[in-house]
């Protein structure tokens, strides 16, 4: 009678449609956070500089805003040190740098090739690409007109899965070295998380729906043949 009893009571519950609609969204919940922590991250290569392997690579670096003066933020600032860190430490044979350059007043490759000619990367050993006005354009136009299948890609922590992920569905072998965030504040920080958080959905519907990407002709780079 007990059991009968607790069965009733338990239908009875979400028989009321305001409690049923809250049961529904808190399992939507529960299922969405283990889809972002524990199925979105699967099977993707992050690494330490200590821990990536010296395989000769070409290194992707993505863009992350630019100050008013041209110079990097600085979330860029960090990529970029982790970047000159790789290529000084030979784990890397070359460096694309990706971003935004929309606009005459707005030039994120720019600012970021001049810093690292600045710290002492060859400006041969360079290669830009203006038209990564987002995560997806600038994996694509690695891959199509600067030809890399293969690569290190650096970026902050908190945008690392999501980049690899992409990468990972656009066929791209890639291996991630996040960039140090511990710099930034955390009200700033918590509000990085959260857009990740969303922006991780839209990364799966671009997976599920490929949007269109500014393309163009080949582009030479170090690897290109003679």
């Amino acid at each position: 009678m007990l059991t009968y009893m607790g069965k009733c009571d338990f239908f009875k519950f979400f028989k009321k449609p305001l409690r049923l609609v809250m049961a529904t969204i808190l399992l939507a919940v529960i299922f969405d956070l283990l889809w972002f922590y524990v199925k979105f991250p699967f099977g993707l290569k992050v690494h330490s500089p200590e821990t990536l392997p010296t395989n000769g690579l070409p290194l992707l670096v993505l863009g992350a805003g630019v100050k008013s003066n041209g110079e990097p933020t600085q979330v860029l600032e960090a990529r970029l040190k982790m970047a000159l860190r790789l290529f000084d430490e030979k784990k890397v044979a070359w460096i694309l740098v990706s971003g935004d350059n929309r606009t005459l007043a707005y030039n994120e490759p720019q600012a970021m090739r001049r810093w690292l000619v600045k710290h002492g990367v060859p400006a041969e050993k360079i290669v830009s690409d203006y038209a990564g006005r987002r995560t997806y354009d600038s994996l694509k136009r690695a891959k199509i007109i600067f030809g890399i299948e293969h690569m290190v890609i650096v970026t902050s922590e908190f945008h690392t899965i999501r980049t690899l992920f992409l990468a990972k569905n656009l066929n791209i072998d890639a291996y991630g070295v996040p960039s140090d965030t511990k710099s930034i504040e955390t009200s700033a920080y918590a509000r990085l998380w959260l857009r990740e958080y969303l922006a991780r959905h839209k990364a799966q519907w671009d997976v599920w729906f490929p949007p269109s990407t500014v393309l163009g002709p080949t582009e030479n780079t170090p690897d290109s043949p003679d």
